[in-house]
């Protein structure tokens, strides 16, 4: 690398204004105009979400994974996915994935460990996701009908076979089941 960048932030892409140009119930879009480290202006748009989103890898007694299938607009698919939603205003990660897990399953976590947390489309968007996963799972309840189409159990066979052969594309449940899969080999 010919430039040295430090700790310091010295190469900071500095915020000039921010625009607003489009609003939906669950993000903004925003313009915002930006000045570069070597002194150029640019535009940069940027999806900003209202909230940030949690997932849960649920892990029965047993080892099976608990997964949701629900129908997927956007892409038009019929999917099994971990639970995951939106962080309530004033509710934590932790909170959210419980929530989650009992409203998309009926099952709660006698225990909830953090598995990861990243940006999906860094950039492009300010969205963080918020990984878990919930171990001494209980039955509660029952799962939404008017969101969750059905829940399965699946064995790690079963999850690697549905990654490996593209049947699983969401990818903050690709992201979740591959993190959760290497830290239990």
């Amino acid at each position: 690398m010919s430039e040295k960048i430090d700790d310091a932030g010295d190469y900071v892409w500095k915020v000039l204004g921010t625009e607003t140009v489009a609003r939906t119930p669950y993000y903004d879009v925003a313009r915002d105009r930006l000045r570069h480290p070597h002194g150029h202006e640019l535009d940069y748009y940027v999806v900003r979400p209202h909230r940030m989103a949690v997932g849960i890898v649920p892990v029965g007694d047993d080892g099976r994974v608990l997964l949701v299938r629900q129908w997927r607009h956007p892409v038009q698919k019929l999917l099994w996915e971990i639970p995951a939603g939106a962080i309530e205003p004033g509710e934590d990660a932790p909170a959210a994935a419980t929530r989650e897990l009992r409203e998309e399953t009926g099952y709660a976590a006698g225990d909830i460990e953090r598995l990861y947390r990243y940006h999906p489309t860094i950039g492009s968007s300010s969205q963080t996701f918020n990984l878990f996963v919930g171990q001494s799972l209980t039955r509660v309840g029952d799962y939404d009908p008017k969101e969750i189409l059905a829940i399965r159990w699946f064995t790690r066979a079963d999850v690697e076979t549905l990654i490996d052969d593209g049947e699983m594309v969401d990818g903050m449940s690709v992201t979740a089941l591959l993190v959760w899969l290497r830290k239990n080999v």
